[in-house]
């Protein structure tokens, strides 16, 4: 069986698998959107990954996932609409941030340890087993996890609840960004139309 222990430094912890490149089993190379090379150079960047319940086989899939260095999120994000920006601030300050506060950050060593934390719903507390459809995020710098910021993962239910507070101009700027950027199976682009428009989570 795989040790799953994560290697320590005084940077953090290593990426977990869990956030590994589903399509080649490796870490993510580089940014989705400008290539910048991310493992070597000590970038700090984000990656986020959808899953959702295969109808066919019951199984859960990853239906999409990326990878995107802290300059190209900003740049996303600050096409944003000024009551969009407000909204998704105010919701992850009183959900996830306000949640972590309250059950104390986790100190997560090992692989099984992310993953047990992130078999729940950061805001609803629903366990993964009651989900046909989430998605996870985490922070890294170069190969390791920022151990700054405890990565969360969000429910189908909560990933309404944030499109619900995105106006039609940020939702427009997030669909803009999917189509030049994110590559999927046919089913893919369903995430982002009506009504189920799937919010990114930079």
């Amino acid at each position: 069986m795989e040790n799953q222990n994560i290697h320590h430094s005084n940077r953090g912890i290593e990426i977990p698998q869990l956030f590994f490149d589903s399509a080649s089993g490796k870490p993510f190379q580089k940014c989705q959107v400008c290539e910048k090379q991310l493992l070597d150079t000590n970038s700090n960047y984000i990656i986020e990954k959808v899953f959702r319940k295969n109808i066919a086989t019951s199984k859960i899939e990853s239906m999409f996932e990326y990878a995107i260095c802290f300059d190209c999120a900003l740049k996303l994000t600050q096409s944003y609409s000024k009551e969009s920006k407000e909204n998704l601030e105010r919701f992850f300050r009183e959900n996830v941030e306000e949640n972590l506060l309250q059950h104390q950050q986790p100190n997560l060593q090992s692989e099984l340890e992310i993953r047990e934390h992130l078999s729940y719903c950061s805001i609803s507390g629903k366990s993964v087993t009651e989900l046909d459809e989430y998605q996870i995020v985490g922070q890294f710098n170069g190969s390791y996890l920022n151990p700054q910021m405890t990565p969360f993962m969000m429910g189908s239910g909560s990933m309404d609840d944030v499109q619900s507070l995105l106006s039609e101009k940020t939702l427009d700027e997030i669909d803009d960004f999917t189509g030049k950027y994110l590559m999927g199976p046919p089913e893919f682009r369903d995430f982002f139309k009506p009504p189920k428009r799937r919010p990114i989570l930079v």
